[in-house]
């Protein structure tokens, strides 16, 4: 058992970063800093048993009323990443802010570490889950494919900011997984998640998706490399819950027509 369970490693460690299941008994310790590196390739399994967990959320919550289901959903998707990607998004919301438009990069790294939160951060994340439950509301019942594309696609793009961007603490959740990441795999990997995506999900929804994560990366990763020269542990968080969301308004707009 302790032996596959340090085969499995990477993959309970990304579990372990990315959601609230308890996973301390199967992670095998000292962790070497190489499955550090191996766990960000797991990210995207990590986004599919998420996605297959509201999947299948909505699937027996189908006959309840829309908004109801909705926000259940929501709940249910912020309890299992335990707020985390949200708590990121809220420091960068804080840390964009807080030079009023001016790039100083260690005031920003500065404003990140704090844990209060502001009011653009608290308007933020209100927009945020406010669009995240309307576009379920506009596609229910039918949101299962697109919670597990959008889960899956939102944590690939996660991993390939951290593939190719430098990251910009000394020390911090991320600096050894920086550090022994593979960046010929991370490609490898996204490459393979574009192509299942497009088959399951078809042409339609998975090229919608598949761009509108696209879009928004290039933009998160060209806004943080002007800020501060790189990313940090919460411009991972927030870039995921940004393309969650994005995709999930995406699939909602163009998926709708085409039904």
């Amino acid at each position: 058992m302790r032996t596959v369970n340090a085969f499995l490693q990477p993959l309970w460690l990304a579990f372990g970063l990315l959601t609230t299941l308890p996973m301390g008994r199967l992670i095998v310790t000292p962790v070497p800093a190489v499955d550090s590196g191996r766990s960000v390739l797991c990210y995207p399994l990590v986004g599919l048993v998420i996605g297959a967990v509201l999947a299948g959320a909505a699937a027996a919550l189908q006959a309840v009323d829309a908004v109801l289901g909705a926000g259940l959903l929501v709940v249910l998707w912020v309890v299992l990443t335990g707020a985390l990607h949200l708590d990121g998004l809220a420091d960068c919301v804080d840390a964009l802010f807080a030079g009023h438009g001016r790039s100083d990069p260690a005031r920003t790294l500065a404003v990140m570490k704090d844990p209060a939160a502001g009011p653009m951060a608290v308007v933020a994340l209100v927009l945020l889950l406010a669009l995240k439950s309307a576009a379920l509301i506009a596609l229910w019942p039918q949101v299962g494919a697109a919670l597990l594309v959008v889960a899956v696609l939102a944590r690939t793009a996660a991993s390939l900011l951290m593939a190719s961007t430098r990251y910009r603490r000394r020390e911090g959740l991320a600096s050894t997984m920086a550090l022994n990441l593979s960046r010929r795999d991370a490609w490898a990997m996204a490459a393979i998640v574009v192509v299942l995506t497009l088959a399951f999900a078809g042409l339609v929804l998975g090229a919608v998706a598949t761009l509108a994560a696209l879009a928004v990366g290039l933009f998160w990763r060209a806004l943080w490399q002007r800020r501060i020269g790189g990313y940090t542990g919460d411009v991972v968080g927030a870039l995921i819950e940004l393309v969650e969301t994005t995709a999930l308004v995406a699939a909602t707009l163009w998926i709708g027509p085409w039904s």
